[in-house]
């Protein structure tokens, strides 16, 4: 090859990438990892491509291959390439608060496992080709099994590479933000802030549910957003179709793109988690000493992180070599801490909360099947978090006699090994009460 000028090889390299778009199609692939290259020099007939971060050369390697065949028709040579990056974006400068990502929260800190597996490979597609592979990502499951760890993932691989206008929010404060704006007027504020967004991330969209007015604006912006082809990714703590009170339309359109359930994690992926936890802390603990807490902690992934915590503070604190006889201690006394802490009172407003119904609601006679159940439902938590006795429990409920807590109890049971979705609604409030 005869030796070229570095303003003659950067003229090459946009006729290269401009033949390389027409190949892809014009495709937003080609938008998102190939137009951000830019060719900064050459050196020894070596190329220097600069790309926004490190993290933003897995999606441009795959292309590698046809840029330089493309680079091949115009120059007769393929060109040797190397990578230099521009400086890692400053996350808390780039996004106010409100984004709210935690640093903790990324797809190298997510310990993939095969309860897990499918809604990691999904994530990892939305955040590689936003807006078209899986749109909405819609990810359920019970409290503390890593919805939200990958919904910000999402949100920082969009970081990573200088995507900026994104949002990631709990639904609760979305409600909240949409009553403000009803109060102060400010409405087309509100609908600016989340129909100019690439990327929208709601957290916990069940929330929303037998919220009318919450409802209709959502569905707007939701309709708005997907036409111009931005992402959605959304998570609640069941499928679309068994949040009650959710509108039809807003089920239909939750359920276009892709539903992934996540279980909780089996033994092995358990141990792979506390292993992951005690890389990041560095923490050392013996084989034995892990295995001890998988086997007896099965709740989820933010239980297994604060036995973990409870464990090093004991060792830190107190200056103790950790062991068998420690441990067993700390996991039973944790457990028992739990339990003096839960009354009828909070089970209540748990139970009421999850399904979106008052205290005089669970109180009443009323028999229809959206109070009776929840009704059911906060006796047998009562019954199994409490040492309450069944009149204790029964006069909680609106004075009933105890033989109705029992029989509730017995009900609540039956469907809890027979009905995977009141198995789900139980675990689901059980591990919020308990965490």
């Amino acid at each position: 090859m005869f030796k070229r000028d570095k303003e003659e090889l950067e003229k090459v390299w946009k006729e290269t990438l401009t033949n390389v778009e027409k190949r892809l199609n014009h495709s937003r692939a080609y938008d998102v990892w190939i137009k951000p290259a830019e060719f900064k020099d050459v050196q020894d007939n070596i190329l220097k491509i600069e790309l926004p971060t490190m993290t933003f050369e897995k999606g441009f390697l795959p292309f590698l291959d046809i840029i330089k065949e493309e680079f091949y028709k115009i120059e007769k040579w393929y060109p040797e390439i190397e990578f230099v990056y521009r400086e890692e974006p400053n996350i808390q400068t780039k996004h106010p608060p409100q984004f709210n990502l935690n640093p903790g929260y990324t797809f190298e800190q997510f310990v993939v496992g095969p309860s897990n597996r499918l809604a990691h490979s999904a994530a990892m597609a939305v955040a590689q080709s936003p807006g078209i592979a899986y749109n909405p990502l819609f990810l359920y499951g019970g409290f503390g099994l890593g919805k939200t760890h990958l919904m910000q993932a999402i949100g920082h691989f969009a970081i990573s590479i200088s995507q900026t206008n994104i949002l990631y929010i709990p639904a609760e404060l979305y409600v909240n933000e949409f009553i403000q704006s009803i109060k102060n007027k400010t409405m087309q504020g509100f609908r600016n802030k989340f129909r100019n967004l690439e990327l929208l991330l709601i957290d916990d969209i069940h929330f929303i549910a037998g919220k009318e007015g919450t409802q209709e604006e959502f569905f707007h912006t939701f309709n708005y957003l997907y036409d111009q082809r931005k992402q959605i990714i959304l998570s609640s703590d069941r499928p679309p179709k068994e949040i009650s009170f959710l509108e039809k339309r807003l089920i239909s359109r939750f359920e276009w793109g892709l539903v992934v359930d996540m279980q909780p994690p089996d033994f092995e992926t358990r141990v792979a988690i506390l292993k992951k936890k005690c890389e990041i802390k560095n923490i050392h603990l013996e084989d034995d000493i892990i295995f001890y807490i998988a086997e007896n902690i099965k709740d989820n992934v933010r239980v297994l992180e604060g036995v973990l915590n409870r464990i090093f503070a004991y060792a830190t604190l107190l200056n103790k070599q950790i062991n068998s006889n420690m441990l067993d201690e700390i996991i039973k006394g944790s457990c028992n801490e739990r339990k003096k802490i839960i009354n009828m009172d909070t089970i209540k407003e748990k139970v009421c909360n999850y399904f979106k119904i008052s205290e005089e609601d669970i109180r009443s006679n009323k028999r229809i099947k959206n109070i009776l159940i929840p009704r059911q439902i906060a006796m047998f938590l009562s019954r199994e978090l409490t040492n309450d006795s069944l009149n204790s429990i029964a006069s909680k409920f609106g004075g009933r006699d105890h033989t109705t807590v029992l029989h509730s109890y017995k009900k609540i049971k039956l469907l809890y090994n027979s009905d995977d979705y009141i198995k789900r609604v139980v675990e689901d409030i059980k591990n919020n009460l308990l965490s």
